[in-house]
């Protein structure tokens, strides 16, 4: 089994971030970033400027995916949001670590990773044809890696092509047209993605001897992310009406056992009550007869004298 696999993933921006994203999370930030523009990489200590192996900078493919941004509308025809995508950044990492790709003791490290840079250049040259506006190469971090970022055309309804760039995103349309449900339209971007990762270790990968897939380890799109969070949610919804409806039913046998159970106590408080008071009253009785025998007692002795002294 090969040691290394393989890592490439597509990401789309809009001029201003999404809701709940970080705020590099568009255009001007990733291409600043891509671009190590002051400011922009805070992630590395001592950042160095980067290859230009096709094309402009990265600042300037930004610069034209937000003014084709500026003119394009939604498949409402309306125009289109701020967050709305408008620039396709690609990366594509060598999977060998950068020590080992410039250490002395691997002469022929250097030699498989350029290579590797040329079969992925070309690749991403012709995966976005004249849509590709830039391809840097990053040899300031722990992988080396390439950029790539490409703007879709604007067709003559002022609509972005993404299918034309995009496999999950023209998967994703073709199935929206055919009518497909919610669950069926992401099924189709992750298909379209899973055909991208196929495609780039034919064309890519398997010539250097990289893997497909980790053996234990799967990279997830964004989309399937949200596949995943979804049947989460659901099941958190589940367990959490389950755990309501047990407390409801919790609460309501025990409503009806303490109400029977304080109707019982109550009953027999009252016949304790019943009890007590009913020998409360035979103990005055008892106490009045034996007061009156004492009267009786009392009377005859006055009247008969005392009875005369044992032996007299």
């Amino acid at each position: 089994m090969p040691k290394h696999h393989q890592f490439v993933h597509f990401s789309v921006f809009g001029v201003k971030p999404r809701a709940k994203s970080e705020s590099w999370s568009c255009i001007d930030g990733i291409t600043r970033e891509g671009a190590r523009a002051p400011g922009a990489t805070r992630h590395l200590k001592y950042p160095a400027a980067p290859t230009i192996l096709f094309g402009v900078s990265p600042l300037a493919a930004g610069a034209v995916a937000s003014e084709r941004a500026a003119k394009a509308v939604d498949t409402k025809g309306r125009k289109l949001r701020n967050d709305g995508a408008a620039l396709l950044a690609a990366v594509a990492s060598y999977p060998v670590p950068r020590a080992d790709v410039e250490a002395h003791d691997h002469p022929h490290e250097r030699d498989h990773y350029l290579a590797w840079r040329a079969d992925a250049v070309v690749w991403f040259q012709e995966r976005f044809a004249s849509t590709l506006l830039t391809i840097v190469e990053h040899t300031d971090e722990d992988y080396l890696h390439l950029h790539a970022y490409a703007v879709p055309d604007l067709g003559a309804d002022k609509r972005l092509n993404w299918a034309a760039i995009h496999p999950g995103r023209a998967a994703l349309l073709a199935a929206e047209a055919n009518g497909a449900d919610k669950a069926a339209l992401r099924a189709a971007y992750v298909g379209g993605m899973r055909e991208l990762q196929d495609h780039f270790h034919a064309a890519v990968s398997a010539k250097h001897g990289h893997a497909r897939l980790g053996p234990r380890r799967q990279r997830l799109d964004r989309t399937t992310h949200l596949l995943r969070r979804d049947a989460e949610r659901k099941q958190a919804e589940h367990d959490r009406d389950y755990a309501e409806k047990r407390a409801r039913m919790r609460d309501e046998v025990k409503a009806q056992v303490t109400d029977k159970f304080g109707r019982v106590l109550a009953e027999a408080r009252l016949d304790a009550l019943s009890l007590a008071a009913a020998r409360v009253a035979d103990a005055a009785r008892i106490a009045e007869l034996v007061a009156q025998n004492e009267r009786l007692m009392e009377q005859m002795r006055e009247l008969v004298g005392e009875p005369p002294a044992p032996g007299c």
